[in-house]
C-alpha cells in the first residue's frame, strides 16, 4: 500500500490550495487565519484540508478534499487524523460541517451531530450557505467536538 504524509502548508503554496477549492466549489483558504495541511502519496500532492479559526473558543475543520487519482488510499482519514492530533488552537469546541454521508467517518475522529442551540454565528451562516441553492448535491451537517 503507498505511503501518505501530511504536512502543514507553506504561505506559497496559497494560490495553488485556493485554486484546488475552487475547482471544487469549496471557500477559499486564508492562510493568515487557518492551519493548512497538505497529503502526499510519495512526491504528489494527494489532498487538502484546513482548521479555520472562528473566534478564542470555536474553529472549523473543513476543506476536506481527496483529489480523485488518491482515492481508496485512505488520504482524507490521514488529512483529519493529522489536523485533530496537530490542532494548534487552544479552542474547546471543534466544528465540522460535512455532507450527511459522511457522518460514519467523522464519528470516528470524535464528533457528534450537534444537539445544542448555542453554535457560533459564523458556523451557523456557513451551514444555512452550504444548504441553500443548491450549492451541493448533498445536505451538509452539523458536527461537533471538544477538543
Amino acid at each position: 500500500m503507498k505511503t501518505v504524509t501530511v504536512v502543514q502548508a507553506d504561505k506559497n503554496e496559497i494560490e495553488w490550495i485556493n485554486s484546488k477549492y475552487a475547482e471544487i466549489g469549496f471557500v477559499k483558504s486564508n492562510y493568515d487565519s487557518e492551519f493548512i495541511v497538505i497529503a502526499k502519496v510519495g512526491n504528489n500532492n494527494a489532498g487538502l484540508g484546513r482548521l479555520v479559526k472562528i473566534d478564542e473558543k470555536n474553529i472549523e475543520l473543513g476543506g476536506i478534499y481527496t483529489f480523485p487519482d488518491f482515492r481508496g488510499l485512505k488520504v482524507a482519514e490521514n488529512i483529519v487524523s493529522n489536523l485533530c492530533d496537530k490542532n494548534p488552537y487552544k479552542e474547546s469546541v471543534v466544528w465540522c460541517l460535512p455532507f450527511e454521508n459522511l457522518l460514519g467517518f467523522y464519528s470516528k475522529f470524535g464528533f457528534k451531530k450537534h444537539k445544542k442551540d448555542v453554535v457560533p454565528q459564523e458556523v451557523n451562516k456557513k451551514l444555512e450557505w452550504c444548504n441553500s441553492d443548491d450549492k451541493y448535491d448533498k445536505e451538509v451537517i452539523l458536527l461537533c467536538k471538544n477538543k
